[in-house]
């Protein structure tokens, strides 16, 4: 006799159904707006590889022409004159205005390229020229309906794409290492940052191409979000530019750049993530694929390293009380009153001790969390009971959602409106809180609606993002140590290189959602 659904599970399926439909929708308009974004982004690289980097190479009197463009601008500011300079800035004063970006260093910048080695030109306009094409059309790639219909262009995108991006990623490591990291417009933090992601973007294409060979498309797939997210870091920065202008109107570009250096990781890791999860299928189930050697190798080296892992939360956990909750802050340590400005100092104790109780509930479940999710993540391992389980997801998931709360508040009052006397202010905590909360709420309803496999990335998204006090303060003191010029800690770049460390971890997490259980059961 066959069986008559009941209200509640007919509920359950109409919203289940509902739920597929609302995420259906935010992924095409996540890859309709990145798409969209990227072909404005690759148009302006082809008009400035073949127009303001070319340049040196067909007009003898290329600096004086830029110098004269460049006095003209800053003293009739205008659309037009600041396209005479470059199209990149010219698009990006669209939305904002000309003199934000016309008083700024990025117009000595266009100087220096015409001024640099020989050498160096070739190099920077090759990477610019392939660039054009990577950033144009590597978002249409991620695109699932895109990919059904017309797989042969999908093929041939891939192959351009496969031949295209380490030229262009090899051309521009090149340039760095030819080029003293003062040259750069992001300076230290950019060069650093330019050369793991350039390094990591070569890696991820040599895997997914040894992937696709393999017929693992599901693990090529995720290679190739990993490459193309590390390629938006230069888009990114410039979004982040035109996006932040009218939130902060008061303050100059250069110390607004370091506020897009210090998010620009998290954000590029969270669009790679998210190329991964909108090309999921979750309605129908997929082919059970047995667990890539390494994953099982990582699973089984997470498991040994538990106790490690446990004892390790009482030494950084020591660091968050003493700094948060004890109120010493970053001030306590010996680096930071040489390479911080005085003023984000003073914010950053102000705030701690305007609000102590906000203070020790970051400190305590910051630490809590940590060995919470350690936990959670093992019984997950070991398939322990399902009730064991849901008590670990749960408790990781509060501590979490306080963690992430405590740090994005702690942000705000030390000030999210950076100036020269607080460089990025509390961004770092607010972003890094935000990541915290988002996973940890992901947790919780991944781990209620019994989907396993996206419950175990939350909590290693989780855990790479907990400790990242500690590796703040590490990379302080390690960075204190080497001495940098006067120059570059007026730059600001004691502060954001240690901002910019704070969220490394999210690298491993990256790894994970390549050969984890999710993607190679639902990609």
């Amino acid at each position: 006799m066959a069986q008559v659904e009941s209200p509640r599970q007919a509920t359950a399926g109409s919203a289940e159904q509902a739920a597929g439909k609302l995420g259906g929708l935010l992924s095409l308009a996540f890859l309709l707006g990145l798409m969209t974004v990227m072909a404005a982004f690759g148009w302006i690289a082809l008009r400035e590889g073949t127009h303001r980097f070319l340049l040196p190479f067909v007009n003898g009197n290329a600096t004086r022409q830029i110098a004269d463009a460049i006095a003209s601008v800053r003293a009739h500011p205008s659309l037009e004159g600041i396209r005479q300079v470059s199209e990149e800035i010219w698009m990006m004063s669209l939305p904002t205005s000309v003199t934000r970006f016309s008083h700024s260093r990025l117009m000595e910048q266009g100087i220096y390229y015409t001024t640099m080695p020989r050498v160096n030109q070739v190099l920077i306009a090759i990477h610019v020229l392939f660039s054009a094409f990577c950033v144009t059309f590597g978002s249409l790639q991620f695109w699932p309906s895109f990919r059904k219909r017309f797989m042969r262009a999908h093929r041939l995108i891939g192959a351009v794409y496969v031949a295209t991006v380490p030229i262009s990623t090899v051309s521009a490591l090149a340039y760095l290492a030819l080029t003293p990291p003062h040259h750069l417009y992001a300076h230290l933090i950019g060069w650093i940052a330019l050369w793991i992601f350039g390094v990591l973007t070569l890696i991820a294409i040599a895997m997914a191409v040894r992937a696709l060979k393999a017929r693992r498309i599901f693990e090529h797939q995720a290679w190739m979000a990993l490459s193309f997210g590390c390629l938006l870091v230069a888009p990114l920065l410039r979004i982040d530019w035109v996006l932040l202008a009218p939130l902060f109107p008061h303050i100059d570009q250069e110390t607004l750049n370091l506020v897009t250096m210090g998010v620009m990781l998290p954000q590029a890791q969270l669009i790679t993530y998210a190329l991964i999860v909108v090309n999921r299928q979750y309605a129908r189930p997929m082919k059970q694929r047995t667990p890539a050697p390494l994953a099982s190798r990582a699973g089984a080296w997470f498991l040994r390293s538990q106790p490690g892992l446990l004892a390790s939360t009482a030494v950084w956990g020591a660091v968050n009380v003493w700094a948060y909750g004890l109120g010493h802050g970053t001030a306590g340590l010996d680096a930071a009153a040489r390479m911080l400005p005085a003023d984000l100092l003073t914010r950053e104790q102000a705030a701690l001790h305007a609000y102590p109780g906000i203070a020790w509930l970051m400190a305590l479940s910051l630490t809590a969390a940590f060995p919470a999710a350690v936990l959670s993540l093992g019984a997950r391992l070991r398939a322990a009971s399902a009730s064991v389980a849901a008590r670990l997801d749960a408790t990781a998931a509060c501590l979490g959602l306080a963690a992430g709360a405590a740090s994005v508040f702690l942000g705000w009052h030390i000030g999210i409106a950076p100036d020269n006397h607080l460089f990025s202010g509390g961004t770092m905590y607010t972003v890094n809180g935000l990541v915290i909360a988002g996973f940890s709420l992901m947790l919780a309803a991944t781990a209620r609606r019994r989907q396993h496999a996206i419950a175990k990335e939350s909590l290693v998204f989780l855990l790479c993002m907990l400790p990242f006090p500690a590796l703040y303060f590490a990379t302080l003191e390690a960075v204190g140590r080497i001495r940098l010029p006067a120059a570059y800690l007026a730059a600001g770049q004691g502060f954001v290189i240690p901002v910019g460390f704070s969220s490394s971890l999210l690298f491993l997490a990256a790894f994970h959602v390549i050969f984890g259980q999710a993607t190679r059961e639902h990609n």
